[in-house]
C-alpha cells in the first residue's frame, strides 16, 4: 500500500511539473491544462482517501451525491 501511495504522489508530482510547463508557454492551452487539472484533482482526492483509511484503520462510506434532480412522484388522479 506504501508504495502504490507513493506512485500516486510521484505522478501527481509529474503532473503539477507538466502544468508549470504548459503555464509557461507563451500561449498555454487551455484545454490541455484543464485535463491535466482535472487528473491531479483526481490522483489528489484519490491520495487523501488511502491517507486518511491507513490513518483510521478502517474503511468510513463516503456519501455519493447525484447531480440528477429528484422528482416527487405524482399521484395518479382519479377522475
Amino acid at each position: 500500500m506504501d508504495t502504490f501511495l507513493v506512485s500516486l504522489q510521484k505522478h501527481r508530482d509529474a503532473l503539477q511539473d507538466k502544468i508549470d510547463e504548459e503555464h509557461a508557454r507563451p500561449a498555454p492551452d487551455s484545454l490541455r491544462l484543464r485535463s491535466l487539472k482535472k487528473l491531479r484533482l483526481y490522483l489528489r482526492e484519490r491520495i487523501e482517501f488511502l491517507e486518511h483509511r491507513s490513518r483510521s484503520g478502517t474503511i468510513r462510506k463516503i456519501p455519493v451525491v447525484s447531480r440528477r434532480s429528484f422528482r416527487v412522484p405524482v399521484a395518479p388522479s382519479s377522475a
